[in-house]
């Protein structure tokens, strides 16, 4: 039995799905049960993921949490937890920006969280994957109020990843063999600026798009006047404009599928930015 927390996310949704298609016994916890339920149907929903009766009887367990100084923390609690309880195998979300020069915050929140689950002693996994696709989302409503995107440094490039591809890896890891003591760089098949991202959304919306670049300052207001914490949006802002989108082969090599694209992502959520 897998155990999955995050499931109501971009990652665990998926994920989830293909668990139950493999023939996997799938317990479901998430900090929201009834969104979840609603989601994903009447698997049993427990909230608190370092709860012994959440992960009693599992033998797999995927982990996922909000990126923040508290990372560390949270990931050492889930996996001391997680081995009390006999789990032999977790497979957690980190972060490509551990293997970025100069370091990052995020990339050392992350740093924490491997560090934790390597010292619980259980057998672990983790991917690492770098700008996901659905961070385009952001610009939906403006897109869809003005037909303007504003970003910060949009010449900045990075290899977008459809979280699909990288629930995928996570299934492949879960389920099969040999993936123990392994870390996976996930990133997608193509490096892209925001401008050039951009561009494929007004392609998928056949219209034009307009990107109007913003100081990063403003970009930061922006970011806390929506409710993001101050720590949140400085390591964001940190990332802004860093050009390292080290392709990898990872989606292929693991599941045996070839990476979506950029715009096959954009094209299976344009309904968001119309």
């Amino acid at each position: 039995m897998i155990v999955v927390t995050g499931a109501s996310g971009n990652i665990g949704q998926p994920l989830i799905r293909m668990l139950r298609a493999a023939g996997q016994s799938v317990r479901v916890l998430a900090r929201d049960p009834a969104r979840t339920t609603k989601l994903l149907g009447p698997d049993v929903v427990v909230a608190d993921a370092t709860s012994p009766d959440a992960l009693a009887g599992a033998t797999k367990a995927f982990f996922l949490d909000h990126a923040g100084p508290e990372l560390g923390a949270n990931a050492a609690a889930f996996a001391r937890t997680a081995n009390t309880a006999g789990v032999a195998h977790v497979v957690a979300i980190s972060s490509g920006t551990i293997a970025m020069q100069p370091p990052t915050v995020i990339g050392g929140w992350h740093a924490e969280l491997e560090r934790a689950i390597e010292a619980s002693g259980i057998a672990w996994t983790f991917l690492r994957p770098g700008n996901f696709a659905s961070n385009a989302l952001r610009w939906a409503p403006a897109i869809r109020a003005s037909g303007k995107v504003f970003a910060a440094k949009p010449d900045g490039a990075s290899a977008p990843i459809d979280p699909h591809d990288i629930a995928a890896v996570a299934c492949a890891a879960l389920v099969g063999r040999g993936h123990e003591g392994k870390t996976y760089s996930i990133m997608g098949p193509a490096a892209m600026t925001a401008r050039a991202q951009v561009a494929a959304i007004a392609a998928e919306l056949g219209r034009p798009l307009e990107v109007i670049e913003v100081p990063i300052d403003q970009a930061r207001a922006g970011m806390m006047k929506s409710g993001m914490p101050e720590s949140i949006a400085n390591s964001i802002v940190e990332l802004l404009g860093r050009s390292d989108p080290q392709l990898t082969t990872t989606v292929k090599d693991v599941t045996g599928t070839e990476p979506r694209t950029f715009a096959q992502w954009v094209h299976a959520h344009r309904d968001a930015f119309t």
